[in-house]
C-alpha cells in the first residue's frame, strides 16, 4: 500500500508538536518541505523527513513522550514507499 504525508502522517503531528518544531525551522505541516528529495545533513535525500524520523524514531520529539512503535512503522512504510505528498 502506497501511503501518503497529508493521509497518512500529517495527522500524526498535533497543531503543538507543529508549532513547537517551526520554531527550528522544521516545517512539520508542509508536504513540500517534508517529501523534498533533496539531500544535506549526512543524508542523501529527503533530508528533511529523514531527519524527522530519525528524531521520532530515538523519542526526543514529540517532547511530551514517544510515538508508538506502529506510527513509527507508518512513517517508514511511507518513506519506503517513496515520500508520497
Amino acid at each position: 500500500m502506497d501511503l501518503s504525508f497529508a493521509t497518512h502522517i500529517l495527522p500524526k503531528f498535533r497543531p503543538g508538536d507543529v508549532s513547537c518544531m517551526a520554531r527550528a525551522q522544521v516545517k512539520l505541516n508542509d508536504a513540500g518541505w517534508m517529501c523534498d528529495p533533496a539531500g544535506a545533513a549526512g543524508f542523501p535525500d529527503h533530508a528533511n523527513a529523514r531527519r524527522v524520523f530519525g528524531a521520532l524514531s530515538k523519542g526526543i520529539m514529540p517532547p511530551d513522550g514517544p510515538w508508538s512503535p506502529d506510527w513509527i512503522a507508518t512513517y517508514q512504510q511511507w518513506m519506503d514507499s517513496g515520500f508520497n505528498p
